[in-house]
């Protein structure tokens, strides 16, 4: 057995005093080092978070989230003291049981990036249209930086450029010993499901889904008002996504975009 008891358990209150929900949290402290579970803990649980500064593995068990240090335990909420105390015991035998199993199964030693808010908000339309589900987009670059929603949820941010692929690096003995991130080029088909834009023989315009859209009907004579109706959006959104077409074009009004969208078979 990897953990034999636990210490020092407080159970506190936490949020918002006055609300309704489960408003409880637990600490308590082991004698033994956690780090050994963490690429454990990582590669078992959909969703975990290997952090450095302080290094620490966070994940969800049984609806319940929970942060592991060196030899702390932080998990919340909970419904009423009772439940906290109870919670201990399970997640203690969870880690238990994963040490035991360890030799069955796969760590993994991939750390989550925290994204600043604020260079993630700079990706953003900035148009507060709410098609996200959120209600404004520093809620939704919020969100994003928790891990909460992903780009594809804001039709206003282009494609991406490129993505990630984890390669597993083993040891002489068939182990994997850790993993190995690299840059590779993004297919046509996962760039939103629209190759990028070109005009002209020049590369680098690219246009997202949705401004694509927008496009075609600039480029048939349709209006702001008329688009707002035509996508089910507000017009302050349509006005961003034609100054955005704009700035990618590199034209100056809207009828050298329709001449290019007409170009490209667009119209």
């Amino acid at each position: 057995m990897f953990l034999c008891s636990y210490k020092n358990l407080s159970v506190t209150r936490v949020g918002v005093r006055n609300d309704p929900g489960p408003q409880w949290g637990a600490r308590f402290d082991l004698d033994q080092d956690l780090r050994p579970l963490f690429p454990y803990v990582n590669g078992q649980f959909s969703g975990a978070k290997l952090r450095d500064q302080p290094e620490r593995i966070q994940f969800v068990l049984d609806g319940v989230g929970c942060t592991l240090y060196n030899t702390e335990v932080v998990a919340a909420p909970f419904g009423d003291q009772k439940q906290a105390q109870r919670f201990v015991d399970r997640i203690v035998a969870t880690l238990n049981e994963l040490y035991e199993r360890r030799d069955s199964l796969r760590p993994s030693y991939r750390k989550a990036k925290e994204l600043p808010v604020l260079a993630l908000y700079r990706l953003l339309p900035k148009t507060n249209c709410r098609e996200c589900g959120l209600p404004s987009c520093l809620a939704f670059a919020g969100a994003l930086s928790r891990g909460a929603t992903s780009p594809d949820r804001c039709r206003g941010i282009s494609n991406p450029l490129s993505h990630h692929a984890v390669y597993p690096v083993y040891d002489r003995d068939g182990n994997l010993a850790s993993t190995l991130e690299i840059e590779l080029p993004l297919p046509p088909d996962k760039q939103g499901g629209t190759p990028p834009l070109t005009a002209g023989g020049v590369t680098g315009i690219s246009l997202t889904p949705r401004e694509i859209e927008v496009l075609r009907l600039l480029a048939r004579g349709a209006t702001n008002p008329q688009i707002s109706a035509a996508l089910a959006v507000s017009r302050h959104t349509v006005k961003s996504h034609v100054t955005h077409i704009l700035d990618k074009l590199g034209v100056q009004d809207r009828t050298a975009a329709a001449v290019w969208a007409s170009r490209q078979n667009l119209a």
